[in-house]
């Protein structure tokens, strides 16, 4: 029998990937056909029927969400993969990005994902910029479900894409509810956060391990010659934004 060594088979882990992601879909195509059904059987009738096609419809779309959140986790860790497997190439390209932007915003399942959450601000009418489309998208989805998974459930944050003269602007806001994690003094400095002094103490609700997400985001922006920074504003608002030039001055 031919011996297989593990260590050397790094395909082993897209051919997972793929098998998982096959899953996802499956299971959100069957989400889509609850959503239908229910909202099939809800119209025309009244009381208890109405309710349970309400809830069935809720509950359908709380699970697409989480759906679409694994998917995007599980892209989260093929880039991680191909970065410390030294195989990771982004693949940027000439990209009208306000209309990118437009389209991933307004297209389904993230249409309904991001809801009344986006604002789109064209402050220019032609905004070209070389990007990898899939590594911009995956920066945009760490920003939203970080904020979502942070803010009060009583408050929706904010995403904002703004297209300034010289570069488009990712930014999200949110209100934090005050739950105290701490970040190392450098982290503090690499993430334009003051000037490292004090235990790094920073006061909005997330889960520790969730803060290596920025480093993620960092290196995204890094990629795309941009930047990233958090800012704490009054009270306990929060602010993430990501800064990606447009085409780079040796292409003009």
């Amino acid at each position: 029998m031919q011996s297989f060594d593990l260590l050397e088979s790094r395909g082993l882990t897209e051919d997972i990937f793929h098998e998982l992601k096959s899953i996802l879909s499956s299971i959100l195509s069957s989400v889509e056909l609850i959503e239908l059904y229910g909202g099939i059987n809800g119209n025309g009738h009244h009381g208890e029927k109405t309710s349970a096609s309400g809830k069935i419809t809720r509950q359908a779309g709380a699970i697409k969400s989480q759906v679409i959140e694994l998917e995007f986790q599980l892209q989260n860790i093929r880039i991680l993969q191909q970065i410390l497997d030294k195989t990771f190439e982004p693949k940027k390209s000439l990209t009208s990005v306000g209309f990118f932007i437009r389209n991933f915003i307004h297209d389904e399942p993230y249409d309904t994902l991001f809801g009344n959450t986006v604002d789109l601000q064209m402050n220019r009418e032609h905004a070209d910029a070389y990007i990898d489309e899939f590594l911009v998208r995956q920066l945009v989805l760490n920003i939203f479900f970080w904020m979502m998974k942070n803010s009060p459930t009583n408050q929706l944050p904010k995403l904002s894409f703004i297209f300034e003269e010289d570069c488009f602007e990712i930014r999200g806001c949110f209100a934090a509810n005050g739950a105290s994690y701490f970040f190392p003094a450098h982290a503090l400095k690499s993430f334009g956060n003051g000037n490292g002094n004090g235990n790094g103490k920073l006061h909005f609700d997330t889960e520790l391990l969730n803060q290596r997400i920025y480093y993620l985001i960092s290196y995204i922006a890094d990629l795309h010659e941009g930047s990233f920074d958090i800012n704490l504003e009054a009270g306990k608002n929060v602010e993430i934004l990501v800064k990606i030039p447009y085409k780079p001055s040796y292409m003009l």
